[in-house]
């Protein structure tokens, strides 16, 4: 016997229609977030990680800090030894990568010094040195490279054959693409730290802390 169509059971089977649409739509919304998620981070990588970029800490380590800094910037000394401490802590899990950005006044010729150093394998004795006398070479939060050269020498650095590669090619073209992807990345203030990609929101000690341990944990998680 033919099934009778009543008024009850069209409007059943209307409903079931919306709500299998519904729940197509929100698997599509959900697959398109995600592909969206996942493409958003392969750009920001290629922004985050300069090929010419020296490591601080183990090279193999899985969750890596990126850090945009300005050598005459009084918060990024403050926390340069608190990012060092959290390398040491972890033991080989976390390592560092920092990017110059010049915005403080005149701190060009110092961010430029500082990348030549990569020439003599001076670079982390170099910014120690640097971050460590900051309120000797930037006063007034402005920077004077000639002030710092003696210190830079004082740490082993050859300042004839430093200023000689400073004018060279390959370091302009470096700071070029570290001020770009800073610019790309809406880098507007430093320190700006970047964990495994995900960008410290809420500036501070803890949050930093909580940040890097937090990624240490999914990183690491199978240990």
């Amino acid at each position: 016997m033919k099934k009778l169509v009543t008024k009850k059971s069209l409007e059943t089977k209307k409903k079931n229609k919306i709500i299998s649409m519904a729940i197509l739509c929100i698997a599509v919304v959900i697959s398109a977030f995600t592909f969206m998620t996942q493409d958003t981070n392969k750009n920001i990588d290629q922004y985050l990680y300069s090929e010419s970029a020296l490591i601080f800490g183990n090279k193999n380590a899985k969750v890596t800090i990126v850090e945009f800094f300005d050598p005459a910037c009084e918060s990024c000394r403050a926390f340069y030894p608190l990012v060092k401490s959290q390398i040491k802590k972890y033991k080989g899990k976390v390592n560092l990568i920092v990017r110059p950005v010049a915005f403080h006044k005149n701190v060009g010729p110092v961010v430029t010094a500082l990348e030549a150093t990569k020439m003599q394998g001076k670079y982390w004795d170099a910014l120690s040195t640097t971050l460590y006398n900051q309120s000797r070479w930037a006063i007034n939060h402005t920077a004077n490279v000639e002030l710092l050269y003696p210190y830079l020498q004082d740490a082993g650095i050859d300042i004839e054959k430093l200023k000689i590669d400073m004018k060279k090619t390959v370091i302009t073209d470096k700071l070029a693409q570290d001020t770009q992807d800073a610019k790309t990345l809406k880098v507007l203030k430093t320190p700006t730290f970047y964990v495994n990609g995900v960008k410290l929101t809420t500036f501070g000690d803890a949050p930093l802390k909580a940040l890097i341990a937090s990624e240490v944990k999914k990183a690491y998680s199978d240990k």
